[in-house]
């Protein structure tokens, strides 16, 4: 076996490419969810602070907390922020069950990690066009559903 040195980066990328992946081929939501948290992170890194998707995600989150209860700790705006991801990897609370939304989870992780992936303008990847092109797929159907109808025609 040969070592090799790869920066993290490349990492994230193939990360986020196979989370990519594993969503739109309608399985392995699970590993999406951890792959898309990781590479999400992963892309964070890379980023000043005041730039990374993580520290705007938990401030907002924190201050919508205020809105309905006591002001929260930063660190519990940040473990809601990556509730998610965390309820997949760990049984630090020991339950064995949990109960997700794993397709919207999914879903919800693979953009966040987007939005820091676009922000060091890389390029993008097949499975990345391929997630946007179903996105772009999927807005359209809604807006397409929400349009008036008359005697079972399209107006």
């Amino acid at each position: 076996m040969t070592e090799i040195e790869i920066p993290m980066l490349e990492i994230a990328r193939e990360y986020l490419d196979a989370a990519i992946e594993f969503f739109l081929e309608r399985t392995k939501f699970f590993c999406a969810i951890h792959l898309a948290g990781a590479a999400g992170e992963l892309f964070d890194a890379h980023l000043p602070e005041t730039e990374q998707f993580f520290t705007s995600a938990w401030k907002a989150e924190k201050a919508l907390m205020s809105e309905t209860g006591p002001i929260p700790s930063n660190a519990e705006a940040r473990q809601s922020v990556n509730k998610w991801k965390n309820e997949v990897k760990h049984m630090n609370d020991g339950a064995r069950r949990r109960t997700i939304d794993a397709e919207f989870a999914a879903e919800c992780l693979i953009e966040k990690a987007l939005v820091s992936f676009y922000k060091l303008k890389l390029q993008k990847s097949p499975a990345i066009w391929k997630f946007e092109d179903h996105q772009n797929c999927k807005s359209q159907g809604d807006k397409d559903e929400r349009r008036p109808r008359a005697q079972g025609r399209d107006l």
